[in-house]
């Protein structure tokens, strides 16, 4: 598989269309990212010239209309450079569990303590999130976002039950999933993702 360049935030940090304090910045050109998100880089500058901004070019996605020219506070973020490593599909783990309309993930209960995000969304293979669990060529513009293999979302889920499970909603062979902070087409929860593109996993 491929080497892909990828950044990784290692605080959470604020993304900016300008390598300015973010709160210079209306809405509009800012968009929040957790720690632990992991992107697909088309292309990255390095800080130059005092700046103490990456500059980054991402990779299908986009936030508040933008790909392009975003500036992540350099010590915030890493760039790192890797082969993609498959995760379990939750396809895979739903056909253990046998369940047809729900999918559970063990986390234990104790580690999460006061933690909010505690589980990322891992894809797999290049794929496209919707508003709808339906074919995406029926959905307008509005209503999906390509994710390029190799991201890494930030899930916004309920603590642990007293089984140390956290479960997600499955519908029509498609996971339900909110995500923290991130927003894509204005929106952060009621996502679907089809279930043999992605996994899901504890952030380190």
């Amino acid at each position: 598989m491929a080497t892909l360049n990828r950044v990784l935030f290692i605080q959470d940090t604020v993304l900016k269309q300008e390598p300015v304090q973010s709160n210079q910045l209306p809405s509009t050109k800012q968009q929040s990212i957790p720690i632990g998100t992991l992107l697909v880089l088309k292309s990255y500058e390095l800080p130059i010239n005092n700046s103490d901004h990456y500059k980054l070019f991402l990779e299908d996605i986009q936030f508040k209309g933008f790909s392009s020219n975003w500036f992540a506070f350099g010590k915030h973020a890493k760039i790192i450079q890797d082969e993609i490593t498959p995760v379990t599909s939750i396809s895979a783990i739903a056909t253990k569990q046998q369940s047809k309309d729900s999918v559970k993930v063990t986390v234990d209960r104790q580690s999460v303590g006061n933690q909010q995000g505690f589980l990322k969304l891992v894809f797999n293979a290049d794929t496209i999130i919707k508003r709808q669990p339906v074919d995406s060529k029926v959905l307008n513009d509005q209503s999906k976002q390509i994710i390029p293999a190799g991201t890494e979302l930030i899930l916004s889920t309920d603590k642990p039950d007293t089984n140390n499970s956290v479960k997600f909603s499955i519908q029509d062979n498609h996971l339900k999933f909110n995500l923290k902070d991130i927003e894509f087409k204005g929106f952060s929860k009621d996502w679907y993702v089809f279930m043999q593109h992605v996994g899901i996993q504890r952030v380190d």
